[in-house]
């Protein structure tokens, strides 16, 4: 379980590494800094209930240091990892090459799409993600998204929109 949601983390890591060949960079946007995830969705379920804002730091040979707190089932679970670039604009790889991330920058200003697949802990994994440097809900990134998943052959009806939080806090029992 824990590899899964290492997994989505690192798809969101992605997005802001590919800002270096984007026309985002030409803006002079910067990946490093607070990103919030807006949306996902899987091809199976996933019991992801709050998720902290996604902390980035662009390390200085090119790879992307993220730390993201998720909260599953009432227990939060940290992830800090490291992305590694390809020599594909847009594309990176994690777990020794067997998970792929695949980046779609959004007509939205400030915003990402992800598309995430691949193998971890022998576990297979498809998923799309919606980032964004600010809270607002914005309706037109949110339908591009949609439009998006569904050519990466997922089910929009799976979509989430997961709580934020500043701070983890575990239900008791």
């Amino acid at each position: 379980m824990t590899a899964l949601f290492l997994t989505v983390s690192l798809c969101l890591v992605a997005a802001l590494q590919a800002q270096d060949v984007s026309p985002l960079a030409l803006n002079n946007e910067n990946s490093s800094g607070k990103w919030f995830v807006k949306a996902l969705v899987m091809k199976d379920e996933i019991p992801i209930e709050k998720v902290s804002p996604l902390l980035v730091l662009k390390l200085s040979n090119g790879d992307m240091e993220l730390s993201l707190t998720h909260m599953v089932y009432g227990l939060c679970l940290e992830v800090t990892t490291i992305l590694k670039k390809t020599d594909v604009p847009g594309q990176y790889t994690a777990f020794e090459g067997k998970s792929h991330v695949q980046v779609q920058l959004s007509s939205v200003k400030n915003h990402c799409m992800l598309y995430c697949d691949g193998e971890v802990d022998g576990m297979s994994f498809t998923v799309t993600q919606l980032i964004g440097r600010d809270l607002e809900e914005n309706l037109e990134a949110l339908e591009e998204f949609k439009e998006f998943t569904q050519k990466k052959r997922l089910v929009p009806e799976n979509l989430i929109i997961p709580e934020q939080m500043e701070k983890c806090e575990p239900e008791n029992d």
